[in-house]
């Protein structure tokens, strides 16, 4: 079968969508299948001038494609340099989304002969939902979407997504008034359309499946899409011996604290600087380290400072880089902030520690807490609840012997990545929609 994949992220981008769909071209070229991606390229972490887009954008007029790390070909669209800001971000997804659809409108040579059996959708970006809707009809042939979170119900909390950023920009405040309203309602009728249609959708959260299936708005004509779970569950890219990791015996009463991941709008890691200044004011010796990169991290670092607090962050680092951290820590968070829909999304971040044995204080409700108690791989307290997080530190400090976790969360991770993922990737891609 050929599977042409729909995504504003792909390799050689290293984020989590990107590192995702690594991991399924893989898995179905493994299951005989053929790839091949529209996707922009990397530019998210660039800097690039206006004369440097248009360059680019010359070049691709011949719609080149390239081979991927999976064996995937990547065929390059039209993209439009981001920004952090919420509205550069929407800009550049909607101009990615413009792209898709020229290229497939434009039918290139390379598509004509790929002649795609099915279309999957890589959603967010949220463009791309209708996209794959507006490629299916080009191309006749049918649609999944992968709803990597819990959309649209997170464009229900756009009030709060600038809190871990410290402030608004006046374009933001303004935007606010009225206009991002009204884009709100047309974007979650989009989506809601899009998925309506799709012949099936995959989630990554059982929690958001079990949502998604009662919901009449995505029923069409009475008949709902099939809807699958598929977890982020890409092998980790740090390898790491959980006896490597606590070798080194300290004392009671000292503890280290790893957050390697986003410094994002979702995550609100000032959170974690007020727990830091509680669990001090207590006497527990909390060293804490963030790398990473994000919206967030030039209010951290203002944060930071005005409190002088003994806290470092780095730069986001590749995955060889990271192991001299994670042997220093004696456990690593992953945090999300108290939006609703978060109780149906679970951080990748989870499953890498889980795999590597490292002790997790988790700051996070729903499926992802849920998981956390049940593997016994670590610590959980509620989000947006600084004195709960310095007090479960402080616990943790002083009785190290509770750092301890068991393998049977490293077990549960490699079958279902090894055994679970494949079975439900393969049954998604073979079977229709009645």
């Amino acid at each position: 079968m050929k599977v042409l994949v729909l995504s504003q992220y792909w390799y050689p981008e290293n984020g989590v969508p990107q590192r995702r769909w690594s991991w399924l071209s893989r898995i179905l070229r493994d299951l005989g299948h053929e790839v091949v991606a529209i996707a922009p390229p990397p530019h998210y972490e660039r800097e690039i001038s206006v004369k440097q887009w248009f360059e680019e954008f010359k070049n691709q007029s011949s719609f080149p494609t390239e081979t991927g790390p999976s064996g995937e070909k990547i065929a390059r669209s039209l993209f439009f340099p981001a920004g952090r800001s919420v509205t550069q971000r929407a800009l550049n997804q909607a101009t990615v989304g413009l792209g898709a659809i020229w290229m497939v409108a434009r039918k290139p040579k390379w598509l004509k002969e790929l002649s795609p059996d099915l279309i999957i959708a890589s959603v967010p970006a949220l463009p791309t939902a209708f996209v794959a809707y507006v490629s299916s009809r080009v191309l006749k042939v049918p649609y999944h979407i992968d709803l990597r979170d819990a959309w649209p119900d997170l464009l229900d909390e756009s009030a709060d997504w600038n809190r871990a950023t410290g402030r608004k920009s006046i374009r933001e405040r303004l935007l606010t008034k009225g206009p991002f309203q009204v884009i709100r309602a047309v974007t979650r009728r989009t989506v809601n359309f899009s998925l309506r249609h799709a012949d099936s959708i995959i989630v990554t959260s059982s929690f958001l499946q079990e949502d998604l299936e009662t919901r009449q708005e995505l029923f069409h004509n009475g008949n709902p899409p099939k809807i699958s779970t598929i977890r982020n569950l890409f092998p980790p890219e740090t390898k790491i011996v959980k006896e490597e990791s606590h070798a080194e015996n300290r004392e009671s009463g000292t503890l280290n604290v790893l957050y390697a991941g986003t410094l994002g709008r979702a995550q609100n890691l000032l959170n974690v600087l007020e727990a830091l200044e509680l669990a001090r004011d207590m006497g527990i010796d909390i060293q804490l380290r963030m790398i990473g990169a994000g919206a967030s991290r030039d209010a951290l670092t203002e944060r930071i400072k005005e409190r002088q607090l003994d806290v470092t962050i780095e730069g986001r680092k590749p995955a060889s880089e990271l192991q001299e951290a994670y042997r220093w820590a004696d456990t690593a968070l992953v945090h999300l902030t108290d939006w609703e829909p978060l109780k149906r999304a679970v951080p990748s971040k989870t499953y890498e520690l889980m795999s590597t044995g490292i002790h997790i204080s988790g700051v996070l409700d729903g499926e992802a807490a849920e998981i956390i108690r049940k593997f016994d791989a670590g610590h959980v307290v509620s989000p947006e609840n600084p004195v709960e997080l310095a007090e479960m530190w402080r616990v943790l400090a002083q009785d190290r012997s509770l750092l301890e976790i068991s393998d049977r969360g490293a077990r549960w991770v490699k079958h279902q990545e090894q055994v679970e993922v494949p079975a439900v990737l393969a049954e998604v891609i073979e079977n229709r929609r009645d």
